[in-house]
Formats: C-alpha cells, structure tokens, sequence
C-alpha cells in the first residue's frame, strides 16, 4: 500500500529567450496565425533554450545543432534542473548534501550516459546515493511520487531530491506548414520530499498506469523532431484527465468541486474542456501554460509551485497527469 509523505519545497526555472505568438507567425514564419493558437490552443508565449536568432535562421532543422546552440548559450536540461532545485533546496531549507537520493525525468538528455539525475547531483554537490532517471514523459511528476509512496520506509533516505526537466524546443520543427512552435516550452520543475519532516504539502500519490498500445501515438524517433496524433492524444488526454478526477474523488470520497485541480498542462483549451466535462469551478484550477506554454513533465508541478504560497493550510489540490506511453497518473495533495 502506498504510504503518504511531504513535499518541503518546489522549485520550477525557465530559459531567458521569451517567445511571443507574434514572433513565431511575423518573423519566424509560421503559415497558422497566432489567432489559431489562442482559440485552439490558449497559449500566449513560451519560453527556449534556443535563441530567437536561431530559429528565425534555422527553423531548427537539425535537433543535434540545436542542442549545440543550446549547450553553447548555457543552457540544457541539466542547467534548467538545477536551478529549479536550487530554488527547492532552499524553500526547504534543505542543503544539496542532505539529499540521499535524486530521481530525474528528462526526455530528451543531451548527453546519453550517465543520467541526468547524476549530472544534477553533480552541480548542486550531492553526496552518494541511489541517483536515477525515471522518465514517463509528460506524467513523469505522478511517476516520480507513486515511487516514493511505493518504497518501503527503511529504504527512504532523510530528503529525496526529484526533479522535471526538458528543452521539448530543441526537438521541436519551426518549418512554416508546423504549429508545434506554438505548443511547446521549456523548463524545469523540483521538489524536496521526506516522509520524516513535516512539509509545505502531504501526497498521497493514488494512481499510475501506462498502456503500451499507444506508444506510437506521441514519440520522438531518435535524434529527430517530435510527433503526434494529435486528434488521437487529445482525446484520450481529455477522456483520461476524467477519469482520474473521478477516482480520486471516489478514492478519497471527496467533491471534486471542493478541491482545487491541477492537471498536465497541455493547453489552455485542453483543460478548459476537462473542466467542463466535470463541472468544475475555473478559478480553483491552477494553471500556467498560458504564460509558459507546455513545458511537458514540469508544467502541472512547475503550476502548484508558482500558486502554493496563495493556498491555505487545509486546501486540498487533485492532481492529472498524462504523458507518452501512453502514461497517466494522479493522487492529493493538502497544504500543511
């Protein structure tokens, strides 16, 4: 049985380079108008690790330049994790070496081996421990918790470090016929967990599941740009965010209307629709992508962050995640 346990600080960081609408339909090209984008997509700008510079020049043809460009201005998966843990760190006021283990979600690592996790451990001065990459794209938060609630006490050490990262914008096509550019960000979100202190939020993680039968629907062929059925994802992203509402309120025997919800932040029109289907309240959704477009696996945690420090002790968060795998997973939260 899972066991509950707290989360002492979130962190989340974004790329410096802010990319508006205006530029991606006025300078960089693309053929759809940013009026597509708000009314199909509720996305205003986004953040990259790339420069505007070179993606007007490039339109980022070649994934592996781009994580040149991108490694060469300072910025990698690695970097944007970092510094959202640092911020995590240090709400909790927790120091890298007490951290006995790093779990890490990073999609697309510019360097194949060793993991993530380890090169995060390494900037921050992180001691030994079990460090690992536990990647399920864009549900990776749900995956990251459901594994801690899964280990057996003994086996958890005093705080465990689990970060989000990605530069989904590096793999992403800026040619003129594609409105990828429209939907994606980078970023970065952490969070400080124990299940010895007291923290900021308890989780209970409730659910994880992934069904392999879609594991063509959403995917990045190697070193190449990403792709998706879109109308397929959408649907089931939809019809599954859903569901998992209502078995957490059924688990937890609970009014989804009395909680707040926060689910994988896809698009604004996305989770608008979601809301709609369960009759819920807009102002107790937290969201973000608006402002920061889809930033994969960091975005829903990335959200809870930027909103905690307005919540009230007692308020209850219902969170949904979905991600390539097709992977969806979700649980509670309550602000301590």
């Amino acid at each position: 049985m899972s066991t509950p346990f707290n989360i002492l600080g979130m962190g989340w960081a974004l790329p410096k380079t802010e990319i508006d609408n205006d530029f991606l339909h006025k300078e960089v090209g693309l053929r759809i108008p940013p009026r597509w984008a708000m009314s199909r997509l509720g996305i205003s700008k986004r953040y990259s690790a790339l420069s505007k510079e070179y993606i007007v020049k490039t339109k980022n043809a070649d994934p592996v330049q781009a994580m040149i460009h991108a490694r060469a201005n300072g910025v990698t998966p690695v970097t944007l994790g970092a510094e959202a843990a640092r911020m995590a760190l240090e709400r909790a006021g927790v120091k890298p070496e007490q951290a006995g283990m790093v779990v890490c979600n990073c999609d697309f690592p510019f360097d194949l081996a060793p993991g993530a996790a380890n090169f995060i451990a390494k900037d921050l001065g992180v001691g030994n421990g079990p460090h690992m990459d536990v990647n399920t794209a864009c549900s990776s938060f749900a995956r990251h918790m459901k594994l801690l609630a899964d280990m057996r006490p003994e086996a958890w050490p005093e705080f465990v470090l689990t970060v989000q990262t990605g530069c989904y914008t590096t793999r992403t096509s800026y040619a003129s016929d594609c409105f990828d550019g429209y939907i994606w960000g980078d970023g970065a979100a952490a969070q400080v967990c124990s299940l010895k202190h007291p923290g900021r939020l308890k989780v209970e993680p409730l659910f994880f599941e992934t069904d392999p039968r879609g594991a063509d629907d959403v995917k990045v062929p190697g070193v190449a740009h990403f792709v998706q059925d879109g109308t397929k994802v959408r649907e089931f992203s939809i019809r599954k965010s859903v569901e998992l509402f209502e078995a957490i309120a059924a688990a937890k025997k609970l009014y989804a209307e009395d909680v707040y919800t926060v689910a994988h932040q896809a698009n604004a029109v996305m989770m608008e629709s979601i809301l709609g289907h369960l009759h819920l309240p807009k102002e107790r959704h937290i969201m973000n992508v608006r402002e920061q477009g889809n930033i994969a696996a960091a975005g829903m945690p990335s959200a809870v962050a930027q909103r905690l420090d307005s919540l009230k002790k007692g308020d209850q968060i219902a969170y949904a995640v979905l991600g390539a795998g097709l992977a969806w997973g979700g649980g509670l939260m309550e602000v301590q």
